[in-house]
């Protein structure tokens, strides 16, 4: 690991320590949309060992999302917990049947998910 390197991590790591719990969800949601774009790239050029990994970072992330809902919140609770499963079966989907517009699919969930979530943070702030 380079100098450089040791200290993003380093700043990478306070970033999180310190994040409030809607900041962290929109880490989340980048993280997810960042892993899954590079799995398309990597689909694009073959490399089918960069695309399982990126597909298993994005769909760790969601995992993450989902096991972290308070399900006594209600109906909505429940319909995210659905919706994040969801977008996990279709990253499996595209992982291993090549189906790249699964991955789009789940990119636009994503994308949306994140904007309401930051509608939210800002009116809360």
């Amino acid at each position: 690991m380079t100098m450089n390197s040791a200290g993003f991590q380093a700043y990478r790591k306070t970033q999180i320590q310190t994040a409030d719990q809607g900041s962290l969800i929109l880490m989340c949601y980048d993280g997810a949309i960042r892993f899954l774009k590079q799995a398309q790239s990597a689909h694009s050029t073959g490399d089918h060992q960069k695309l399982n990994l990126c597909c298993t970072k994005a769909s760790n992330v969601l995992w993450e999302l989902a096991n972290s809902i308070n399900l006594e919140a209600g109906a909505v609770a429940v319909n995210l917990q659905s919706l994040y499963n969801y977008m996990i079966r279709r990253i499996v989907d595209a992982q291993y049947h090549g189906r790249i517009e699964a991955m789009d699919e789940v990119i636009a969930y994503l994308k949306e998910l994140r904007d309401s979530w930051e509608q939210i943070i800002k009116k809360q702030n």
